[in-house]
């Protein structure tokens, strides 16, 4: 979970400029900006998104919490998804 995770997080705080490694800043840093860009509904979703990627990390790391294969499977995928979303979007240099 947390190399899910952290694989958004280093992609987001590669596009951004960002003076804080505080989870929630970091969300909304990357919701303010993918806003313009994509409006603000999708601009929520990707900040939720991101969200609940850190809190599946606190879990699997503070808690010990086991996902199942599938689960982490699709946990996976959605920070694989997050992750080509914020460089298709925030990455593109004719903005």
């Amino acid at each position: 979970m947390s190399a899910a995770y952290f694989s958004v997080r280093l992609t987001a705080e590669h596009f951004l400029s960002l003076r804080t490694s505080k989870d929630d800043k970091i969300a909304n840093a990357v919701y303010r900006s993918l806003r313009e860009v994509v409006g603000e509904e999708r601009a929520k979703q990707v900040r939720l998104e991101f969200l609940n990627l850190f809190n599946l990390r606190k879990y699997a790391d503070h808690r010990g919490v086991l996902f199942t294969e599938e689960e982490a499977r699709d946990i996976v995928r959605t920070a694989e998804e997050l992750m080509n979303f914020i460089i298709d979007n925030l990455g593109r240099t004719d903005q």
